[in-house]
């Protein structure tokens, strides 16, 4: 018998977390998007740099 071989997630990033996958899941169904679309925005939402504010400089001082 043939051994099966490792399953690779098609992104090419690493593996998603279950939570993750959960939170992608609900945010899928809410804006009526694929599981898979909303994985990619939210890694791309935390990849990004924040934006900075007037307001939030203002704040840490």
């Amino acid at each position: 018998m043939a051994k099966k071989k490792d399953r690779r997630s098609s992104s090419g990033g690493a593996a998603a977390s279950r939570a993750e996958i959960h939170e992608a899941a609900y945010y899928a169904r809410r804006c009526g998007l694929t599981r898979d679309e909303a994985l990619r925005m939210m890694r791309e939402a935390n990849a990004s740099p924040a934006l900075k504010t007037a307001d939030a400089e203002k704040r840490k001082r």
